[in-house]
């Protein structure tokens, strides 16, 4: 059986949302599963000792820049949020709720967070707003809010991602092969077809 696709990331990664939709029609195209593991980064970067990305003002000047040249680049319609970064934490705690039996729907949930945060400036720690992005999805009022079990799950996937060893947003792993960063899409078709073996 063809090894899954890993896609750890942080909903709060404008280059996370960049890579979700092609991400996934990769994956179609070639049979694999993509296990879509949402996390917060700046909890992987505390456990391995790293800093946040934007504390350093030069790097983050760039960074800045480099999310709305790359979202020209790649056509995505993109606005910097008035909240950024935020913790994610609401959101993946719900994917994850959902993902345990509604995969599809955790899906569309994870694909709506990333439009709201990214074109629509909406507010990832506001519960209220979390809400009302699953209920656009289609979920039902009573799942739409997570519970202690999504906490849990969350902290589940911040331990397999630093045992994975990922440190940035977003990291796909297949198989013994990792690629961090949205421009990495080129060599992860190649992976899937098999051209770059060591």
């Amino acid at each position: 059986m063809a090894e899954p696709i890993d896609f750890y990331f942080d909903f709060a990664s404008p280059y996370a949302y960049f890579l979700a939709e092609p991400l996934a029609s990769l994956a179609a195209a070639h049979g694999r599963v993509l296990n879509w593991r949402p996390l917060m980064l700046w909890a992987v970067l505390k456990e391995i000792g790293l800093p946040p990305p934007l504390d350093n003002a030069v790097k983050r000047r760039y960074v800045l820049a480099d999310m709305a040249r790359s979202a020209r680049h790649v056509g995505k319609p993109f606005a910097l949020p008035d909240r950024f970064p935020v913790s994610s934490h609401l959101p993946a705690r719900l994917f994850h709720e959902l993902a345990a039996d509604d995969p599809a729907g955790a899906v569309r949930f994870a694909h709506r967070v990333f439009k709201a945060y990214f074109t629509e400036g909406a507010d990832l720690g506001d519960a209220a707003v979390i809400e009302a992005l699953a209920l656009d999805c289609g979920i039902a009022r009573e799942r739409a809010r997570a519970g202690e079990a999504g906490r849990a799950l969350v902290l589940r996937a911040i331990d397999q991602a630093v045992a994975a060893g990922v440190w940035g947003s977003p990291y796909v792993v297949i198989g013994a092969e990792a690629f961090f960063g949205a421009d990495r899409l080129p060599q992860i078709e190649a992976c899937l077809r098999g051209d770059l073996r060591p």
